[in-house]
């Protein structure tokens, strides 16, 4: 009996610690004032193309576009995607690829201070590698999606289509 209540004594001491330290925790988390995160997310305001005088424009292959800015004041930069659609390819149509796919271009561009436009390079509407260009046939349309950031820390979208 001596051997059980030892046991008895031991598993009742245990106890007593977990229940402790289990209430000590509990209010030491009630009492911790919660920290409140800052939203560090910017609002992005839409433009209208018109707005900054957008345009976008095709060489009269159709091969190449550019897009330029006709007010460029206050903007720092720029980050924009190019995206169409073209016939694929005899390779991608053997591996089953569909008859049609979706192509994009991505970039970015830093404004001159204080400069009233800007035009960007030309980009090509296809591949290419030391210079030998594939271009994408098919291609009937263009849009272009801009992203503003201004000097004073405002950012901006704005959307430009152009027929082919």
């Amino acid at each position: 009996m001596l051997k059980n209540r030892n046991v008895q004594i031991a598993i009742g001491v245990v106890l007593l610690v977990l229940v402790g330290l289990g209430g000590f925790l509990f209010v030491a988390n009630r009492s911790a004032e919660p920290v409140e995160e800052e939203a560090s997310e910017t609002l992005v305001q839409t433009i209208t193309a018109e707005e900054i005088g957008l345009t976008l424009e095709a060489t009269p292959d159709s091969k190449k576009v550019m897009f330029k800015i006709a007010k460029a004041e206050g903007i720092e930069s720029i980050e924009y995607e190019l995206v169409y659609e073209a016939d694929s390819t005899a390779q991608e149509q053997s591996e089953g690829g569909e008859p049609r796919v979706q192509r994009g271009i991505t970039g970015e561009a830093d404004i001159e201070s204080g400069a009233a436009s800007f035009e960007s390079e030309e980009l090509d509407l296809g591949s290419c590698s030391r210079n030998v260009c594939r271009y994408d046939e098919g291609v009937e349309s263009v849009s272009i999606t801009l992203k503003l950031i201004k000097n004073d820390g405002n950012i901006y979208n704005v959307e430009e289509t152009l027929e082919l």
